[in-house]
């Protein structure tokens, strides 16, 4: 019995202390606001990693030649959350990405992150990661804004999925447990 108490002890520490961060690709496509533009098209993807208290981004833009227009890129992303925090380790398509506040659909979300300034945009076919220091447990969707488009007088438009963040174990974690539970199987089988 002392065995079994050791081994589920083991087990338990092993899952206890086993950390778990959550993981999730957005992908974008789905029309939120802009009179004839595409009501669905799939042009650009946000994959991200919650770590600690921050969430790493990099977002894909890879179906802007769909657009019509001259040259369509993504101006911003509007975040549904709580501003807060601060953004570092950008790197990719553009220099900077900002942190700032309101922006979205219909000015119903609260804040944005900015992505260049000037000739300085994301793309076709380039990608952008950042770091939000801080924004872990501070969102629940996303929206991109497509600019440079060319729809009857319509030059920008919103797009979502919605797809709010899952949580995804660390690699590891389920093989550590399972070790805890054959260990548990050892015991029982040598108390026979």
């Amino acid at each position: 019995m002392k065995n079994l108490v050791r081994a589920l002890g083991l087990a338990t520490a092993v899952v206890g202390g086993a950390t778990t961060a959550q993981a999730a690709t957005v992908v974008f496509g789905d029309l939120l606001s802009g009179t004839g533009a595409p009501a669905s098209l799939d042009f650009a993807s946000l994959q991200y990693d919650i770590v600690g208290s921050d969430v790493n981004f990099t977002l894909s833009a890879y179906g802007l030649d769909l657009f019509a227009g001259t040259t369509p890129f993504i101006g911003s992303m509007a975040v549904d959350g709580t501003k807060t925090g601060s953004v570092s380790n950008v790197s990719g398509g553009v220099a900077e990405v900002e942190l700032k506040n309101g922006g979205g659909p219909g000015g119903t979300w609260e804040f944005r992150f900015n992505f260049g300034q000037g000739q300085d945009r994301l793309t076709d076919n380039e990608l952008v990661s950042w770091t939000w220091v801080g924004g872990a447990s501070n969102f629940t969707e996303f929206a991109l804004h497509v600019q440079g488009l060319d729809y009857d007088g319509t030059t920008s438009a919103w797009y979502t999925e919605g797809t709010p963040p899952p949580e995804v174990p660390v690699p590891g974690t389920l093989g550590l447990l399972g070790l805890g539970l054959a260990g548990l199987g050892a015991v029982r089988r040598r108390k026979s």
